[in-house]
């Protein structure tokens, strides 16, 4: 059961993961248009930095969280995980995952508070064009969303891996050595 929701979260995480790449590339593609535009040809595009600061750069933070997490690509202090025997470790991924599921909820109750309050209002970004604040308020609880469920089957998933004293959940990779980690 693990197993299968770790799969079929991965694939939601992944996906969201291609999203914020799309994103990324559009936020590098309208720079660019927008530089040429404005040096070249001296007419700016009006709408580069609103959607940029709004939606793009807010949809590659928060869509990438949980995915940053199944990789373990986050940034982790693990000088004494090394010496830990496993089910230290398994404690300590315990501690971290229920320290980040509460955290998180919060999050994402209070973003998903703004949001439908940005919704019900019909606020708007007062600009050259009025954008939507509810959809980049949106981001906000689906992706740290995302990142409780990761959060919520690491706990659980470490919880039996203790309990049963067999490895059901993978204990994240530690560095022994005491160099960076290499992700490729």
């Amino acid at each position: 059961m693990i197993k299968r929701a770790t799969d079929v979260l991965g694939v939601l995480e992944r996906a969201l993961t291609v999203i914020a790449a799309v994103a990324l590339f559009a936020i590098m593609a309208l720079v660019v248009a927008d530089v040429f535009m404005r040096y070249v040809m001296n007419s700016p595009f009006s709408f580069t930095y609103d959607l940029i600061g709004l939606y793009l750069l807010a949809a590659v933070f928060f869509l990438t969280l949980s995915d940053t997490l199944r990789v373990h690509a986050h940034v982790g202090v693990d000088i004494l995980l090394s010496r830990f025997p496993p089910a230290g470790r398994r404690l300590s991924e315990i501690v971290t995952a229920l320290t980040g599921l509460f955290v998180f909820v919060l999050i994402c109750k209070v973003g998903f508070e703004r949001a439908l309050e940005n919704y019900e209002q019909h606020d708007v970004l007062a600009g050259a064009i009025a954008w939507p604040t509810w959809i980049s308020a949106a981001l906000v609880p689906f992706g740290c969303g995302v990142l409780v469920l990761r959060l919520a089957l690491q706990l659980v998933g470490n919880v039996l891996s203790l309990v049963s004293g067999r490895d059901l959940f993978p204990l994240p990779p530690v560095n022994e050595t005491g160099e960076a980690h290499s992700f490729e």
